[in-house]
């Protein structure tokens, strides 16, 4: 059995982490994340993300009325990086194809559109 140490691989940046590199920007990742391919090529699914996956996709497929989810992780807990993971699987139907083909009612809808804002933004016409 391979160790932790054997079986991981470190991202190039990882040893040299700078707090500003670590905040993600919900409304540019959604954008600058293309297809969701390198996304999903490093992230692991875990069992909370994917519990917001197929609520998520139930709701977009029209078959749950559950429309808030509460995502209580402390600062730093991933938070953001569901949510991008969440919403480029919403929009790319061929990323659900690969990553969620267990999902129930993964392929009910095609494309969803996605828009995102970060709470940092100082738009000039609100919602």
């Amino acid at each position: 059995m391979k160790t932790v140490r054997d079986a991981c691989v470190l991202q190039p940046n990882a040893l040299s982490i700078k707090l500003s590199d670590q905040i993600e920007q919900l409304d540019e990742l959604i954008h600058t994340e293309g297809d969701g391919t390198a996304f999903f090529e490093r992230t692991a699914i875990t069992q909370g993300m994917q519990d917001l996956i197929s609520e998520g996709i139930a709701r977009l497929a029209g078959v749950s009325s559950q429309a808030v989810f509460h995502l209580k992780q402390a600062m730093g807990g991933g938070k953001t990086h569901l949510l991008v993971g969440f919403g480029l699987l919403a929009k790319h139907p061929e990323l659900r194809k690969k990553y969620c083909s267990g999902t129930l009612h993964a392929s009910a809808f095609k494309s969803a559109n996605i828009a995102a804002f970060n709470g940092r933004n100082n738009p000039d016409h609100f919602f």
